[in-house]
């Protein structure tokens, strides 16, 4: 069943919800304010992965990268593997790189 998006024309919230198929169509509510006003967007077409696939997918990348040369490089791969799980860790990361690059890592 697809998933459409929607804009409320009374509270101008945008929201989404899942349609049947079925030939009879369903009249859309407006989850924040009730209202039967809605519009249809257009939206792009988005193919929702697990976070085992996404996890997967940077799996595979590694198996065929070196080791990173650069400070840029890892942190790339870190914000990779950060949006993969869900986890927000960039504030923590970047304090790592920057003590790491100034030579104030845990090793001292």
């Amino acid at each position: 069943m697809p998933i459409y998006e929607y804009r409320c024309q009374d509270c101008q919230k945008k929201f989404s919800t899942l349609v049947g198929v079925v030939a009879g169509t369903e009249e859309v509510i407006c989850p924040n304010c009730k209202s039967a006003k809605v519009t249809k967007l257009v939206s792009i077409f988005a193919r929702y992965r697990s976070e085992d696939d996404r996890i997967d997918a940077i799996a595979d990348q590694l198996e065929f990268m070196d080791e990173p040369d650069s400070g840029a490089e890892m942190r790339s791969l870190m914000r990779e593997m950060g949006k993969a799980t869900d986890d927000d860790v960039s504030d923590e990361m970047e304090a790592m790189f920057e003590a790491d690059m100034e030579g104030k890592g845990d090793d001292e």
